[in-house]
């Protein structure tokens, strides 16, 4: 063969490569640890279930059992709850995604942060 049809033949496919775009790929595999439901009880004395799913990198899988949870509701002043969570992310997480939900009412609110914050979600439900 001849470099005279091997050059430019081998630039019409690197032009059709770049024009193409790179292909969509995940740059981190993620984990998720559901946390055991945390209830509360509603100013009207509603018990109401809290789930939380913690996503992190999957290198971190090992530490996601230790994110402590608590969660308080206190009357949100327009007839609801305001339910407050706070989870405490482990020591060395390179990075963690809350997703607090309570899925009677279907309201959920996401969080982010980093090994030893505490991240703070927050769900208002319509019911006191």
């Amino acid at each position: 063969m001849r470099l005279t049809r091997i050059l430019p033949a081998a630039a019409v496919i690197a032009a059709a490569f770049s024009f193409a775009g790179a292909a969509p790929a995940s740059a981190m595999v993620l984990w998720c640890e559901s946390d055991p439901p945390i209830e509360v009880i509603t100013p009207g004395g509603v018990i109401l279930t809290v789930n939380n799913m913690i996503y992190v990198p999957i290198y971190d899988r090992h530490l996601a059992r230790h994110f402590p949870v608590s969660a308080t509701a206190v009357a949100d002043g327009h007839g609801g709850t305001l339910i407050t969570v706070h989870v405490q992310v482990a020591w060395g997480v390179s990075l963690a995604h809350i997703v607090s939900s309570e899925n009677r009412y279907q309201v959920a609110s996401p969080g982010d942060g980093t090994g030893g914050m505490v991240v703070t979600t927050y769900l208002d439900v319509p019911i006191t």
